[in-house]
């Protein structure tokens, strides 16, 4: 299995599940296995740093409601069901 797409399939999956927060984990990460000297896991790591970085930046801002109004609820929310 090539590299690339273990560490784009990481990196995916750790954004979609940690979000912004990605990118400090893999950092952190990254640091760790330096300090430890694992070099090949370091690379690994900063690959995934690097693509969670891209997969962020290319991502569709989040929606964000205009000052005062409140974001919309759905019908089972609010205990309202449409029939």
């Amino acid at each position: 299995m090539k590299t690339d797409t273990d560490v784009l399939l990481f990196a995916t999956r750790l954004v979609d599940e940690m979000g912004e927060a990605a990118i400090r984990i893999s950092r952190v990460r990254l640091v760790e296995l330096t300090a430890t000297n694992n070099l090949r896991a370091a690379a690994f790591w900063r690959e995934v740093m690097r693509a969670s970085e891209q997969l962020l930046a290319e991502r569709p801002a989040p929606l964000v409601p205009a000052v005062g109004q409140s974001p919309p609820q759905s019908p089972l929310a609010s205990g309202r069901l449409a029939t």
